[in-house]
């Protein structure tokens, strides 16, 4: 399977390119910098130039991918209403490019803000009003023959490797 990955340089992207390499399958990653494509190519895959605001290169790598995994987000949260904007205009541009294919379009989005204090699981819907609505826009292609799942990551992605010698 070819897979067209957003955000493959970063620190879950990389993980999951890696995931899908040693899977079998091809993976195209977007890159929005020369060192983000050394990275990319470095761990075997393919790297497209591009970011989130070039819609043309999301376009060209939905259409010739047989899946979409969307990890990319502009974290500037200067102007957090501005990257849930270009979040969401990257999600409807890949999801355009989807339309009526049957092809899976992964999406990522995240816990804050989502009922505090207590435990969300999947029936919740994604908190209202937030600038980042990844889940709604991707969502709303569920109807126009896309399938699309959506990963809630929590604010802060966190990593313990436990040794054996830590164990003690």
């Amino acid at each position: 399977m070819r897979v067209f990955v957003t955000g493959a340089s970063g620190f879950i992207g990389s993980a999951v390119v890696s995931e899908l390499i040693d899977a079998g399958h091809q993976v195209v990653g977007l890159a929005r910098s020369d060192s983000s494509a050394r990275a990319i190519e470095a761990a075997g895959a393919r790297a497209q130039p591009g970011d989130l605001a070039n819609l043309e290169s999301l376009r060209a790598g939905a259409e010739a991918a047989d899946g979409v995994i969307h990890l990319a987000f502009n974290h500037d949260f200067s102007d957090f209403a501005g990257s849930g904007q270009l979040d969401r205009r990257a999600i409807e541009t890949i999801g355009e490019a989807l339309a009526g294919s049957d092809r899976p379009f992964v999406v990522t989005s995240g816990l804050a803000g989502h009922a505090p204090g207590r435990l969300v699981t999947e029936s919740d819907a994604a908190a209202p009003g937030l600038p980042r609505a990844s889940e709604e826009a991707a969502f709303a292609f569920t109807g126009r023959g896309v399938r699309v799942s959506a990963v809630r990551l929590p604010p802060r992605c966190t990593a313990r490797v436990i040794t054996a010698s830590s164990r003690g």
